[in-house]
C-alpha cells in the first residue's frame, strides 16, 4: 500500500496489532501508515499512548528460558510420527501380467487378421468417401449397376 492512501481505521488496527513502533508494521503498509500518522498525529495520539504502555509492559517481562532437561523430556514424550502409507491397496502380481498378456495377444491377433495394405490412391479415395459419408461398399454396388 505504499504510495497509496490508508484509512484511519487501518492505521488504528496496525497500532493495536503491532504496537507503537511503525517499523513493526507490515512492510507494504509501513510508509503509508507513517505518513498518515505524521499528517494527523492528534487522531492517533490515544492509540499510540496505549500501545506504548503495552510495549513497555511486554518489554519489561523477563525472557523465558526453558531448562534443557524439560526440553529433552518434552521431546522424548512426544508421540512418534505416524507411519507413511505408500499404497493402501496393492494389486497381486498376476493382474498386471494378465493385462499385459491379453494386450499382447490382442495386438498380434489383430495384426494377423489385418487386411492387406491398399495403395495410396485407394486409401485417399476411401478417406474422401468416408469423410463425405459414403460407404465404399455401396459405391462398388452402384458402379456395378451402371455397367
Amino acid at each position: 500500500m505504499s504510495g497509496q492512501m490508508i484509512s484511519d481505521a487501518r492505521v488504528l488496527a496496525l497500532i493495536e496489532a503491532y504496537g507503537a513502533d511503525p517499523d513493526m508494521f507490515p512492510e507494504a503498509e509501513r510508509v503509508a501508515a507513517r505518513a498518515r500518522m505524521t499528517d494527523h498525529p492528534e487522531r492517533f495520539a490515544a492509540a499510540l499512548e496505549t500501545a506504548r504502555q503495552m510495549d513497555a509492559l511486554l518489554g519489561g517481562m523477563p525472557e523465558i528460558v526453558t531448562p534443557d532437561s524439560l526440553r529433552s523430556a518434552l521431546i522424548a514424550s512426544a508421540p512418534p510420527p505416524a507411519p507413511v502409507r505408500r499404497f493402501s491397496w496393492k494389486l497381486p502380481v498376476w493382474i498386471p501380467a494378465g493385462a499385459l498378456a491379453s494386450l499382447t495377444v490382442g495386438v498380434f491377433a489383430g495384426m494377423s487378421v489385418a487386411q492387406p495394405a491398399a495403395t495410396q490412391d485407394e486409401q485417399a479415395e476411401a478417406a474422401v468417401y468416408a469423410s463425405l459419408g459414403f460407404d465404399t461398399y455401396t459405391l462398388d454396388l452402384e458402379e456395378e449397376a451402371l455397367q
